[in-house]
């Protein structure tokens, strides 16, 4: 369906920009007005990669007047054959410094900002507001979780791909979409834990798969800035390169009002130093029908079935509990029939916006520390809860491998719980 363009049109177009651009401003889509919506697009890119190789150079060539780089890794020779962008001359530099110089020198009349930085909790709202579109083509759920809240609080369109042996993935969020918005809990309602998921690393990647889905990426950007074609709003594109099809696989958005958008970046787990492009998956979830609709047992967003697991400390005790149950086992211990404790292990910000009452807050950095130990003795009993429940699954095995007995978590965390049991409760 049509859709507005994102970034009112720029002053006019330079001779430079004319001549540079000419095949471009030929298309009925683009045309002079278009290329100066581009001439002023701010885009931040996440990951200059696997897929931000592809993404940044089609974008520098395009003509995006301002881009921006964040990664805190430097190259590697075994980076080579997929992240393109680079050279052997960039061996041991700064990512984002290399891959800014790389685009200065193809395209001197755009902007380049290198943030050769990792991105956290701390940083990723100043870096995101000050762009109009974030690309991320990082490795793990946890700076993606990072990554899509940000935009999300803000309103920006978070435009999203992964790569894994010869398939790759892409799809476009955005909470100020069409039919209510999209969001990344919409695709993958439950994330893996660390020992879960696959990477490149481990399970290798084609690098013309990453060139093939950095090249949509790329595209899904310069439609929403300018304002053609159908974003892929609420539509999974699929990529099999050993068949060479493409496929599309409808998911649901949760029809969140702006006001209720995700208003704050989750940083479920620690982000993975190496922001590269390959992917680590969910399991479950709609991941799988993506799985059921190709012709080959893997694609980027799934991993194979987890172990059986020994038996061990906690093994006695659930994994995890849901809303429902917590509020009972809350109702319990006030009434004296239960004993636990409930343990948040947000950050102190989040615990602002919102908390569930009767817990203690214990920041996961924290958990292992002589003062936390005064909250959680470890033959007491523990439920942990965090914004998703990623970083209390995560927790959870931390004290069972430290001399906790028993521990359990919240699944699906505060924003479960704030959905099921305490709807006039803030949201973020």
């Amino acid at each position: 369906m049509p859709h507005a363009p994102l970034v009112s049109p720029g002053p006019p177009l330079t001779a430079d920009q004319r001549r540079r651009y000419a095949r471009q401003l030929s298309l009925d889509q683009v045309g002079d007005l278009g290329q100066r919506r581009l001439a002023v697009a701010r885009v931040l890119m996440i990951g200059a990669g696997g897929l931000g190789s592809p993404v940044l150079t089609a974008l520098a060539a395009a003509g995006v007047g301002t881009i921006g780089i964040v990664d805190s890794d430097s190259v590697e020779v075994s980076n080579l054959h997929r992240q393109t962008i680079y050279s052997m001359a960039d061996l041991a530099q700064p990512k984002a410094e290399a891959a800014a110089a790389a685009l200065r020198a193809h395209n001197p009349l755009i902007e380049v900002v290198a943030h050769q930085t990792r991105l956290t909790a701390a940083n990723v709202l100043e870096l995101v507001d000050d762009y109009d579109i974030v690309v991320d083509g990082t490795d793990n759920f946890a700076t993606r979780h990072l990554a899509h809240d940000a935009a999300a609080r803000l309103h920006k369109p978070y435009v999203w791909g992964s790569v894994l042996r010869f398939d790759g993935l892409v799809t476009t969020f955005w909470v100020d979409g069409p039919r209510g918005g999209t969001r990344l809990a919409d695709l993958f309602p439950s994330t893996p834990g660390p020992d879960e998921a696959e990477t490149c690393a481990m399970a290798g990647v084609l690098g013309s798969v990453c060139a093939s889905i950095g090249s949509m990426m790329a595209t899904e950007t310069l439609k929403l800035i300018v304002g053609f074609g159908e974003p892929l709003f609420g539509r999974l594109l699929v990529h099999d390169g050993l068949d060479a099809s493409w496929r599309e696989v409808p998911y649901s958005g949760s029809a969140p009002t702006p006001s209720d958008a995700a208003d704050a970046p989750s940083a479920d787990a620690e982000p993975a130093e190496n922001a590269d492009g390959e992917d680590a998956a969910a399991e479950d979830g709609p991941a799988a029908a993506v799985t059921r609709d190709t012709s080959h047992s893997q694609v980027p967003g799934h991993s194979h079935p987890a172990a059986a697991p020994e038996p061990g400390p906690g093994s006695g005790t659930p994994e995890e509990i849901d809303s429902e149950e917590l509020a009972a086992l809350l109702a319990a211990r006030a009434a004296g029939t239960a004993d636990f404790v409930l343990v948040d292990i947000r950050e102190p910000w989040e615990r602002d916006i919102v908390a569930i009452d009767g817990s203690a807050l214990v920041p996961m950095a924290q958990l292992l520390t002589e003062s936390a130990r005064q909250v959680l003795e470890p033959d007491s009993r523990v439920i942990l809860y965090c914004h998703h429940g990623t970083r209390s699954e995560y927790a959870r095995g931390v004290l069972l491998d430290n001399g906790w007995s028993d521990v359990t978590h919240l699944a699906g965390g505060i924003d479960d719980w704030v959905r099921r049991i305490e709807p006039a409760k803030p949201r973020y």
